[in-house]
């Protein structure tokens, strides 16, 4: 089946910003760490390789399963659905708690900068990405899937070395800039849930709407969900 380059960029960009922000933001949020050549290589390759990995096993189990038993195709994009936005809810309240509370147990985190477990950490998004992707690569060639995942790997360690070398410029920015920090996470989160929302659409109910609608609806529900937890007065109003 012939994939048009536009659909095909497309895809490739979205996953590649979908589960890449976070590795950029991350880069910068710890670029002070980041001093030697071999900490930037164990960084750079460590989330290159599970960037790159990581959706491709999802996938790999998601591509079998509705493969070998169709009739868990609907199962499928629930489940695929519910962990992207119990992660994203995760991630939401997180960020705000962050905000309210204090800085305790940063060092711990700077300390595990490059260990296996904070690019683990990093990668989590990329893990369930896969399932949620083969939503989004139905009809192509297989060639062309493969080459997806590669081509994402590659965004991923390019937004990864493009973040240390402007770190220094960037993340004084971005620390006090609010607004500018939290709108990135805004973009960030909404092209994940495009992801889930592409998934129960897809597999469960089987619609086929384009990507724009899709990709407006999940903006419009992540800013919405972000505004009522950055201003938790909004909803004890309405209860009221």
């Amino acid at each position: 089946m012939h994939v048009p380059l536009t659909d095909f960029v497309f895809a490739c960009a979205l996953m590649s910003i979908g589960i890449g922000t976070d590795v950029a933001l991350a880069t910068l949020a710890r670029a002070s760490q980041l001093k030697t050549t071999k900490t930037i290589l164990i960084w750079v390759i460590g989330v290159s390789l599970t960037h790159t990995l990581f959706p491709m096993l999802g996938y790999l189990m998601t591509y079998f399963s509705v493969q070998v038993v169709p009739i868990l195709t609907p199962i499928v994009g629930i489940v695929a659905a519910l962990c992207i936005f119990w992660f994203l809810y995760h991630e939401i309240n997180g960020v705000f708690e962050h905000e309210a509370g204090s800085d305790e147990g940063s060092n711990r985190s700077d300390r595990l900068l490059v260990s296996l477990g904070l690019i683990l950490a990093v990668s989590w998004d990329a893990l369930w990405s896969g399932p949620a992707k083969s939503a989004q690569v139905i009809g192509w060639p297989e060639l062309l899937v493969w080459i997806s995942f590669l081509l994402v790997g590659v965004a991923v360690s390019l937004l990864a070395i493009s973040s240390v070398a402007f770190s220094k410029v960037l993340a004084p920015t971005l620390v006090k800039a609010r607004n500018t920090h939290l709108g990135l996470l805004c973009l960030q989160y909404s092209v994940i849930a495009y992801f889930g929302f592409l998934a129960v659409l897809r597999y469960t109910f089987g619609f086929t709407f384009a990507w724009y609608y899709i990709l407006a609806l999940s903006f419009l529900f992540i800013a919405s969900l972000m505004i009522l937890r950055a201003n938790p007065r909004l909803i004890s109003t309405s209860n009221s």
